[in-house]
């Protein structure tokens, strides 16, 4: 028997979901499909609505909801959660702002979410950390979770170019928006870390704590530096949890070869997990384009239809499913043209360099302090790989000096 599915959005992760399942199962092509602008001009050949209550007036046993608007989007769940429905939702910014109440929802009146496509696209990290997880304790979480960060740091490692020259090129491959920011500044990774959070350690953190420092004030000494050590630049996800608490940040990071990161190129993302019995896993896949974010969704909807529904196992709904984050400190370097700004933010000093009234530094960062150095607009963050020597960081600034490579 056919089940009814109605479709909100049609944009990337909508046709690439539509693709593959009409090359799949035609019986799981949505019945109803609601988009918001009747004069785009669409490659499908489809019959569209522009009401979304005809989704609804429809009784649908799934709706897909794959818009980017979370105030329309957090319309459409709640009413289809309260209604019993089964809803897939990619919209990690909806997700990020709204979990605990969409989890008390679906427990209330009995209706399912799923949301596989939010966190790491490809990869099935959400089904992993509720299956395989379950009875495990987690004791960190690391990614590479923004495919369009990831991909403008490859061209810059990996072909030679310079930011704009990568930014423009991953629009140009569907991998950025024409607005990139979120995707350039760590929010769109703070969302997707706030969510794997709550399946990770049980605890709803909330994006708006969690510290970020994106890749846009990333010069060419940093680099230049990077290259000059055989490092490589990662935007990467941390979040920690012991006996205090759960500490959380998101930064650009040199990562060594050894590093299972350092290969994950292009429009990937990937995601290590470390807990008490399973030990260190590490999954890869792709982590932005129409058909990968369409295939997950794809995925969850077979999920759900097999009876699969996240259970939340690690969530004590008898306590607060809120915690704030311990503001611990990260090892960094940092770059300014303003030393006193170093100064104030920076414990635990253990190199001072100064070049042409640059001033790069090493030493300790409470996360609670990212947003200060971000409201600057002259500074750059990397976080070093654990016990990094010191001694490595200052011989590879004095070679980029002497060789002339720093403006």
């Amino acid at each position: 028997m056919n089940k009814r599915i109605g479709l909100f959005g049609f944009g990337v992760v909508g046709q690439g979901y539509y693709q593959i399942a009409k090359k799949h199962k035609e019986q799981w092509t949505p019945d109803t499909i609601v988009v918001k602008n009747k004069f785009k001009r669409r490659a499908f050949d489809l019959k569209f609505s522009y009401n979304p209550q005809d989704v609804f007036d429809k009784n649908p046993d799934y709706i897909l909801e794959l818009i980017s608007n979370t105030s329309e989007a957090y319309e459409y769940v709640t009413e289809a959660l309260k209604r019993g429905i089964t809803v897939i939702s990619a919209n990690k910014k909806l997700l990020s702002a709204h979990l605990p109440e969409l989890i008390q929802l679906q427990r209330v009146f009995g209706g399912k979410l799923l949301y596989e496509a939010a966190a790491a696209a490809g990869i099935p990290v959400i089904t992993t950390l509720e299956t395989h997880f379950e009875e495990d304790e987690i004791v960190s979480l690391e990614g590479v979770l923004n495919g369009s960060s990831n991909y403008i740091l490859s061209r810059i490692f990996n072909n030679g170019l310079n930011f704009s020259e990568a930014l423009r090129l991953a629009q140009q491959k569907g991998f950025a928006e024409s607005d990139p920011k979120f995707d350039i500044n760590g929010s769109d990774v703070a969302s997707k870390l706030n969510i794997l959070g709550l399946h990770a350690f049980g605890k709803f953190i909330g994006e708006e704590q969690i510290p970020a420092f994106g890749i846009q004030h990333l010069g060419e000494e940093e680099i230049a530096l990077a290259k000059t050590l055989g490092l490589k630049i990662k935007l990467i996800a941390k979040a920690d949890r012991d006996y205090r608490g759960i500490a959380a940040h998101i930064l650009p990071t040199l990562v060594e070869e050894d590093n299972p990161f350092y290969g994950v190129e292009n429009e990937y993302n990937a995601v290590k997990i470390t807990s008490e019995h399973l030990q260190e896993q590490f999954y890869q896949g792709k982590g932005a384009g129409s058909l990968p974010t369409g295939a997950a969704v794809y995925g969850d909807l077979i999920k759900a239809k097999n009876g699969f529904g996240y259970n939340y196992s690690k969530v004590n709904f008898d306590k607060p499913l809120e915690e704030k984050l311990l503001n611990l400190g990260v090892r960094v370097l940092v770059k300014s043209k303003s030393a006193e700004l170093i100064d104030a933010v920076l414990f635990s000093p253990e190199l001072t360099h100064q070049i042409d009234g640059v001033t790069f530094a090493v030493g300790k960062v409470k996360p609670k302090n990212f947003n200060k150095l971000n409201e600057s607009g002259e500074v750059s963050i990397l976080a070093l790989p654990d016990n990094y020597a010191v001694e490595n960081i200052e011989a590879g600034l004095k070679t980029i000096q002497n060789a002339g490579e720093v403006v």
